[in-house]
């Protein structure tokens, strides 16, 4: 959790409820407030041509949702896109500054989320760069995985293959395919359908 619920609904957060397929923010539209996910899981998501997606980044309970946008004076870049029913606090822009002001500890600690985004993402879009799918599924599946366990075979990994794809770039095929070899190689474990790393 990015900053405890308490705080934000006494800085004045209201409680929200949406549904699968929702927009909690589109693109182009002008940051306005502090999402932080309750219950639920969120896409950050760009929609190209041939109804193709590239998922930037998938979000769940605890985490916030959109928050570095508040910082600058663009819009946002991206969609927001419940992935199922949710439940977010929403804090006004300016009470999320006053909350930050508040307490030097909470501004480290919201700094400190930030910057471990930033990096997993600077880690993650660099891989995309490799036209090696093999690299590019094993640095994604590393980065779910980071700080969950580390036995081999242990983390199911929670995103369909059709995710995936939209998350690496790939074509669903490719995933696949890629997986299968990835197998053969005593890389993952593929149990009922499931993807384990």
């Amino acid at each position: 959790m990015v900053i405890q619920e308490d705080l934000l609904i006494t800085f004045g957060a209201d409680i929200i409820q949406l549904q699968k397929s929702e927009m909690l923010f589109a693109e182009n539209n002008a940051p306005a407030y502090y999402f932080q996910i309750r219950t639920g899981k969120i896409k950050l998501t760009n929609f190209q041509v041939e109804n193709r997606e590239f998922i930037q980044s998938i979000h769940e309970n605890g985490d916030s949702v959109g928050e570095i946008f508040l910082f600058s004076k663009y819009k946002y870049p991206v969609n927001a896109v419940l992935m199922e029913d949710c439940t977010v606090l929403r804090l006004e822009r300016s009470r999320l500054l006053k909350l930050l002001e508040s307490d030097f500890e909470i501004q480290m600690k919201f700094l400190h989320y930030i910057a471990e985004r930033s990096y997993h993402s600077c880690i993650f879009l660099n891989s995309l760069t490799s036209e090696d799918a093999t690299h590019q599924l094993l640095t994604l599946l590393n980065h779910l995985k980071d700080g969950q366990t580390t036995e081999r075979y242990s983390y199911k990994i929670p995103y369909t293959r059709k995710e995936l794809a939209f998350l690496t770039g790939l074509r669903i095929e490719t995933v696949i395919r890629t997986f299968k070899k990835m197998e053969s190689e005593n890389l993952i474990k593929i149990i009922k359908g499931r993807v384990y790393y």
